[in-house]
This record gives C-alpha cells, structure tokens and sequence, in this order.
C-alpha cells in the first residue's frame, strides 16, 4: 500500500491522503476533513500491526488562511480507513517534521524542526524530549524533509543546518557528530558508508566512521 499526502492548492486549507492499492489497483482519496480538518499530514510512520501514526501541520497552502490552533500525532486505522486516535501530544508545535520507527515499537520525531521527542505509540506517552535548536539549528526542510537518515548496523542519523547528529538510543537524545562547513538545507539519505545531502544546489556527502 502507497500512501501520499500534501497540502492544499494555493489559497486553500487542509491537505488530504491518496492511498494507493497495488494488488487491487484501487485509489482512496481523503480530503482533509476525512482526516484532520484544516491541517495536512507531513510526517507518517507504519506501526507494528499495520496502523499508521501521522503528524500533521498548521500550514495552509501558499496564500491560504492558517486555521487550526496546533499540530497533532494521529493514528489511522489504514484497512478502515478512517482516525481512531488523535491527540496534541506536543502542546503548541505548529509541525510534526519527521517521524522515524525505533527500537522496541517506539517512534522518533522531531517537531516545529528543532524539537526531538521519543513517544511510546502503545502506552501513548511522550517518554523523552530535547529542544537543540541552539546547538544544531533547523532540521533539514523542503519537500520531502528525510531529516532521520537510517544508517548501518541499525544506527540512525538526523540532518540539522548546523551538522550531523545521530539518536542515542540509551539516552533517548540526539548528539552532534559532525559540524557542516556549510548549511544542510535539504535532507538526505544513506549509500556506501555515506550519508547524502544538499546545501544550496550542490550535492555533499559524510563519511560515517
């Protein structure tokens, strides 16, 4: 099963979900109110079982009106096709940047691009959080963000404007690894002991050791 989202066309509020069947063929549109109304989904993770979490955003399409108060994590049962749970488990945050699948069932995010959290989806808890904004700036942005980057031997990275920083999964925070001489602005991906990413037009890569 693919699953898409986005946001709205330009002067609008409220982006959807096209899920796509590839054994049937069959194509599923939600509209935003079929979802979360006057937000869109910009994060989503596969749960053991099948369900998705989904993080959402404030931000209408380019010229619209911003409606909703904050952002929230819910959960899509995908064989209904419909939300069976959602919650502000971040009071405030306007995005939920990325989302990434842990160790033991846990998920990752990072928030409004500078805030990390580890949230246990089965007890629906926020089990740690971590604003580095002033140590690592902005997550990498732009369609398609790709801030968390899985690397080898079940290691996981996350691209921030300032550097490279990888999750301790035993202290449940991100550490700086690796300071950028130039601005990370887009996110990335890992190939042959690198990990890929963009500043401005160029292509760069790190080499993880």
């Amino acid at each position: 099963t693919i699953i898409m989202s986005g946001t709205p066309a330009y002067g609008s509020t409220g982006g959807g979900l096209l899920i796509w069947d590839k054994k049937t063929r069959a194509m599923t549109v939600l509209g935003d109110k079929d979802v979360i109304p006057d937000q869109s989904t910009l994060s989503m993770v596969v749960l053991p079982g099948g369900n998705i979490l989904a993080g959402t955003t404030t931000a209408p399409g380019t010229g619209g009106e911003k409606k909703a108060a904050e952002a929230l994590l819910y959960v899509m049962d995908l064989a209904a096709r419909r939300v069976i749970w959602k919650e502000a488990v971040l009071p405030g945050v306007q995005e939920y940047t990325d989302l990434q699948a842990g160790p033991g069932g846990l998920v990752y995010g990072l928030a409004d691009r500078k805030l990390f959290f580890v949230y246990d989806p089965a007890k629906r808890t926020v089990l740690a959080k971590q604003d580095v904004e002033a140590e690592l700036g902005h997550a990498a942005y732009h369609q398609g963000p790709r801030v968390f980057v899985e690397g080898p031997k079940g290691a996981l990275y996350a691209l921030f404007s300032k550097g490279i920083a990888r999750v301790n999964a035993k202290s449940n925070t991100l550490e700086l690894i690796a300071r950028s001489p130039v601005r990370i602005d887009t996110g990335g991906d890992y190939f042959n002991g690198r990990i890929y990413f963009s500043s401005g037009s160029h292509l760069l890569s790190y080499v993880i050791d």
